[in-house]
C-alpha cells in the first residue's frame, strides 16, 4: 500500500527547533519564547496587535531576522544560561513555549532556575492536556511540577492537539493522494484553532488574576478523523480519506520519514491515547476567557481551504 508520512491530525507541535519565550515586561514588555514556533508567532501576533510590549526570544539570528516589526529579539539557547539571563531584564511575564522532546522537563529546569534567580515573575507555559495519561503531555507534567515547586507565579495552558497540524503535517498527502494517515481508529478529539491559543493566552498576559491557573484549551467538539475528513471534502471540492494504519505500520511511516524514535514513540502512544477516547473532553475555558465561542473546524477548514487544493490546481 502507498501512502505518505501525513502525521496525524490530532497530535501536537513536533518541530524541536521551535522554542523559547516571549516575555511580558513592566509597562507592558513581555517575553515570548517560541516565537518563530506555530504558537509562539500567532501569540507575537495577537499581543502586538494589541499593543503589547514585547521581547521575544529565537534560537538563531536568521529567525530573529524575519520577526515583525514593533518587537524586541533577542537570542536565547536554553543550555545556555548566559544567554538567558540578559533576555530576563526589566520582564515582569513570560509565555513558556518548550520543545516536543524528551528533555523537554530538564530545558524547561534550566530556563525555570534563571528565572528565579532573576526574580519574581510570571510563567505562562504552553503545556499540554493529558497528564500522566501519555508520554507527550507527561513530559509537560513534569515540568510543570517542577515551575509549582519553584515558588514561582504561574498559569498553565493546556491545550488539546492543533487543527493547524492538519496543514503542516498531513496537507502534503492531502494534495498529493486525497488521503491522510493515522492509526487513532474513530477516537474522537476535541481539537482546538492555534489563534484560540494564542488569545487566550494574551489575555493572562496582559490582565491579572491568573496566577495558579490551569486552563483545558480545547475546540467546541470532538471530532473523528473520519469527520475531520468530511469536513476536508467539503471545502476541497473532492473527496478526502483518512486511511486508518495497524500502529506498526504507521510507526514504519513515520520512521521513515525521519521522525527520530522517541519522537515516534511518543507520537505512537498518543494515537493510543486518541484512539481510546481519552482526548474528547469539550471545555468551555476559551468561550470563557475569550467571551466568545471556540473557532470551529469548519471555519478552520475554510480558513486554510487554499492547503487542501489538488496538486494541479495549486499550481495552476
Amino acid at each position: 500500500m502507498r501512502h505518505g508520512c501525513g502525521l496525524p491530525t490530532g497530535a501536537t507541535t513536533y518541530q524541536s527547533g521551535n522554542c523559547g519565550a516571549i516575555f511580558w515586561c513592566p509597562l507592558s514588555l513581555s517575553r515570548v519564547t517560541g516565537a518563530s514556533g506555530n504558537v509562539g508567532s500567532e501569540v507575537l501576533k495577537q499581543a502586538l496587535a494589541v499593543g503589547l510590549k514585547i521581547r521575544a526570544t529565537f534560537q538563531s539570528p536568521d529567525k530573529a531576522a524575519k520577526a515583525p516589526a514593533g518587537m524586541e529579539g533577542v537570542i536565547m539557547d536554553y543550555a545556555k544560561p548566559d544567554t538567558i539571563r540578559p533576555a530576563l531584564h526589566g520582564v515582569e511575564k513570560i509565555f513558556l513555549v518548550g520543545p516536543p522532546v524528551r528533555d523537554l522537563p530538564a530545558m524547561e529546569a534550566n530556563f525555570i532556575k534563571e528565572v528565579r534567580a532573576a526574580g519574581r515573575k510570571h510563567i505562562v507555559k504552553l503545556s499540554a492536556l493529558g497528564g500522566r495519561e501519555s508520554m507527550f503531555p507527561s513530559g509537560h507534567r513534569d515540568s510543570e511540577e517542577n515551575i509549582e515547586a519553584s515558588g514561582l507565579p504561574y498559569t498553565f495552558l493546556r491545550p488539546n492537539g492543533f487543527m493547524q497540524n492538519l496543514v503542516n503535517y498531513n496537507a502534503g498527502t492531502i494534495r498529493s493522494q486525497n488521503a491522510f494517515y493515522g492509526c487513532q481508529g474513530n477516537g474522537a478529539v476535541s481539537v482546538v484553532d492555534i489563534r484560540d491559543i494564542a488569545a487566550v493566552a494574551v489575555i493572562v498576559l496582559a490582565a491579572t488574576g491568573h496566577e495558579g491557573k490551569s486552563y483545558a484549551l480545547t475546540g467546541g467538539e470532538a471530532l473523528t478523523n473520519g469527520q475531520v475528513a468530511e469536513k476536508i471534502s467539503r471545502v476541497a471540492e473532492r473527496k478526502i480519506s483518512y486511511v486508518d494504519l495497524l500502529p506498526a505500520e504507521f510507526k514504519k511511516a513515520i520512521l521513515s520519514a525521519g521522525i527520530p524514535g522517541w519522537s515516534a514513540d511518543a507520537l505512537l502512544d498518543l494515537q493510543r491515547l486518541y484512539r481510546e477516547g481519552k482526548a474528547s473532553l469539550v471545555t468551555n475555558d476559551v468561550e470563557r476567557l475569550t467571551g466568545r465561542k471556540p473557532i470551529t473546524f469548519d471555519q478552520f477548514a475554510r480558513d486554510y481551504a487554499f492547503a487542501f487544493q489538488a496538486e494541479a490546481k495549486a499550481a495552476s
